[in-house]
């Protein structure tokens, strides 16, 4: 799969998409939006893939959106984030498998956004997620007011918003934000051993685990109770339930197809 600003890889039903413009940290041009946009549509719509690492080539994640750019075809920022950043933000969201965002380095401004649409995240040390944009008289978007609220709560959010703080590996993983934190050196190959272990778990309860939990945060225990009970009720005696079941009764470890 080739595109001009990020690399696709698909490795033992692992997709690796990495961004590729290290000269300028990895910032978002409008080239860099619509290759994002078709790669996760590809990711997401490919049964065959279970796992999708995103991660920044260099020495950073993303830098976020490229400032220097003049010539992109947007009508205004709205029409940029509507039309451009939504469609594969939303597609990671609503990605029918786990998404880890391998952060190599600064996630800032929307590499924030897409640093946090990640369902989990493994850090190295010296990175972090910065909301950048009150350093320029902006708000966050790319929906990082939700996603970094939701994960660390009203009055966290809010400070390291409005005061452009780097939130550090080492915070993420006391707050919640990161899974893991490792040393820089060893962040390829963790990744990559987190993301096989994952691809051999059962894809219906990946995909379909990270549906309830995403929808609950809108939900009511009522409603999300109603919603497990219905989704456990469809999959149960389903192929990959009997494969679990017989694996675990001949304690072995099972092969989800």
């Amino acid at each position: 799969m080739s595109y001009k600003t990020i690399s696709l890889e698909v490795e033992n039903r692992v997709a690796t998409l990495t961004i590729n413009r290290p000269k300028m940290m990895n910032a978002f041009n409008e080239q860099l939006v619509w290759d994002m946009g078709d790669a996760t549509e590809k990711v997401k719509n490919d049964s065959q893939i279970r796992v999708l690492v995103i991660t920044g080539e260099g020495r950073g994640f993303s830098a976020g959106a490229d400032l220097t750019e003049r010539d992109a075809s947007w009508s205004d920022t709205k029409d940029a984030l509507l039309r451009g950043y939504y469609p594969f933000l939303k597609n990671i969201i609503e990605m029918p498998k786990p998404v880890i965002g391998s952060i190599n380095g600064a996630a800032a401004g929307i590499g924030a956004a897409l640093a946090m649409a990640c369902d989990l995240r493994i850090m190295a040390k010296d990175s972090y997620i910065m909301s950048v944009f009150s350093n320029i008289a902006l708000v966050p978007d790319g929906g990082l007011s939700f996603l970094l609220t939701r994960a660390i709560g009203y009055a966290r959010a809010l400070e390291f918003a409005i005061e452009a703080k780097k939130i550090s590996s080492a915070d993420c993983l006391c707050m919640g934000i990161a899974n893991k934190v490792v040393e820089l050196d060893a962040l390829s190959s963790e990744t990559k051993k987190w993301a096989e272990h994952l691809s051999k778990r059962s894809p219906q309860a990946l995909s379909l685990t990270k549906k309830l939990m995403n929808d609950s945060i809108t939900q009511s225990y009522d409603e999300t109770f109603k919603a497990e009970a219905e989704v456990q009720n469809n999959i149960f005696g389903s192929d990959e339930n009997m494969e679990g079941v017989k694996a675990f009764l001949e304690k072995r470890a099972p092969n989800f197809k």
